[in-house]
């Protein structure tokens, strides 16, 4: 009896309060489940074009498989535990079910822009342009396309890629940087901003040619353009060249999307007084005055006419009086930058990049396309209303279209009637718009489908992460 007695008190009875706080953790991981559930269903729902299957589908397997490790693991605490020990597991858990919920909303919002019929239509010619400029280069390396950059209206002067290696703001509180990186490396869904003034003047699209060009770099050949490139730089230009390696590459990689308008658009973005210009002071970026002119020497040595496209910037007037920061002289540096610009620009566009080849060969770039009387300057014309194009489905004529675009806006912009200009700019908004969605490849967009093997290899490292003890937060 005694024996019996001893037994029973050993091994303590759950109280109600202990598993209700279980059960509340269970409720909140069904809830979220539920959630994530219910908007992937609408999203495929909504996806008529099937546009966006794998970036979903992805998300929603990730998603799902962190939500199944953490119910076995809410599941697997003891009935037994005692109610402080219960309590301190269903917070650390719970925590853990906020950062699956958190990593959903970021992407969930991004996506969902598309429901807003004051952006939608301004998205949709962004995913052609981003599908047109991303898809290209791995095309033409004959290998399958990785899950497409998602474009998003972003509330930011700049537009701004976001690679996996780049933690966003949004996600950095409460932990560290570490654990964000690597939780987001195993999250293939990388996103692009781009500011909202391009949903009334869609022609600044044209910045997500840069901001391609970074998803580009970071994806093909498994990120092998990312040291090659900086190889090239610094080998033709110095150590100072290669830190800038990701920009340049993004400004060159415009350039062979949308021609010369990448440059033309790129000032609109950096100009400003000689100080502005010459300062270098940011570690990823020469001096905007070096940028605009390797930008012009390489659009000249793919066969355009990119000084042109510096729109009447002049060298020697800003180089003509100091421009001081911190007792220090901007036109030193930048004097000696210029001096390199030549020399990089040869290197760069003539240099061959293991499997991807020429710049112009992975791009799959075609001079004519910008030529007087090439495809670009037609679709100008038809976009200001002198002339008419008819829309092509092929993978590089959305972003054509959107160089066109520029262009209409560069001429449209100097009509000297202030009423006839603001006309002229409301008929190239509508016309732009849908000449570019009406140019979309019509493919169903289907990304490279994982092994089995890495997508276990990819779910087990993200599960390691959430898992594992979160840095405790500040109070």
């Amino acid at each position: 009896m005694v024996t019996q007695i001893l037994n029973a008190t050993s091994v303590p009875a759950t109280s109600p309060g202990t598993l209700e706080r279980k059960n509340q953790t269970l409720r909140v991981l069904e809830s979220l489940r539920y959630a994530i559930n219910e908007w992937v269903r609408v999203s495929k729902r909504n996806d008529t074009n099937r546009q966006y299957v794998t970036q979903i589908s992805t998300l929603a397997t990730q998603l799902g498989f962190l939500l199944d490790k953490v119910d076995a693991q809410i599941r697997a605490v003891p009935a037994s535990q005692s109610e402080r020990s219960t309590y301190s597991a269903m917070r650390l858990i719970e925590r853990r079910l906020l950062w699956i919920q958190r990593i959903w909303r970021y992407f969930q919002t991004k996506f969902d822009q598309r429901g807003d019929p004051a952006l939608a239509p301004t998205l949709k010619a962004a995913d052609e342009i981003v599908w047109s400029c991303y898809a290209q280069p791995f095309r033409a390396a004959g290998v399958a396309v990785p899950a497409v950059p998602l474009p998003f209206v972003a509330l930011a002067f700049s537009p701004y890629a976001i690679p996996r290696d780049e933690p966003p703001q949004e996600l950095r509180s409460d932990v560290d940087g570490g654990f964000l990186n690597a939780m987001l490396t195993q999250l293939p869904l990388p996103v692009t901003g781009f500011p909202p003034v391009a949903v009334d003047e869609p022609w600044w699209l044209a910045y997500l040619a840069h901001e391609i060009g970074h998803h580009v770099q970071f994806d093909l050949n498994a990120g092998a353009m990312l040291g090659a490139f900086a190889d090239t730089l610094e080998a033709a230009g110095g150590a100072r060249w290669r830190g800038w390696g990701k920009e340049l590459f993004a400004d060159c990689y415009s350039l062979l999307m949308i021609g010369p308008w990448a440059l033309w658009a790129l000032a609109e973005l950096v100009w400003g007084e000689p100080a502005d210009m010459l300062d270098d002071s940011n570690p990823r970026y020469p001096c905007a005055l070096v940028r605009l002119v390797f930008m012009s020497d390489v659009a000249n040595r793919l066969g355009f006419d990119g000084t042109s496209a510096l729109r009447g910037l002049n060298v020697e007037n800003l180089l003509a009086a100091p421009a001081m920061s911190k007792n220090r002289d901007l036109r030193i540096a930048a004097t000696a930058d210029l001096g390199n610009v030549a020399h990089v620009a040869q290197a760069v566009t003539s240099a061959r990049y293991t499997q991807s080849g020429t710049l112009q060969d992975m791009a799959q770039f075609e001079r004519e396309d910008f030529l007087p009387g090439g495809n670009v300057a037609l679709w100008s014309k038809a976009l200001r209303g002198e002339g008419a194009m008819v829309p092509n489905g092929y993978l590089k004529s959305a972003r054509l279209v959107l160089g066109a675009g520029v262009g209409a806006w560069s001429a449209i912009r100097n009509t000297a009637d202030e009423a006839q200009r603001a006309k002229r700019r409301l008929l190239l908004q509508e016309k732009l718009i849908e000449s570019i969605v009406a140019s979309r490849e019509e493919i169903v967009r289907l990304a490279h489908t994982p092994a089995a093997d890495e997508v276990d290899t990819r779910n087990d490292r993200l599960a390691g992460l959430l898992l594992a003890d979160l840095p405790e937060p500040g109070m």
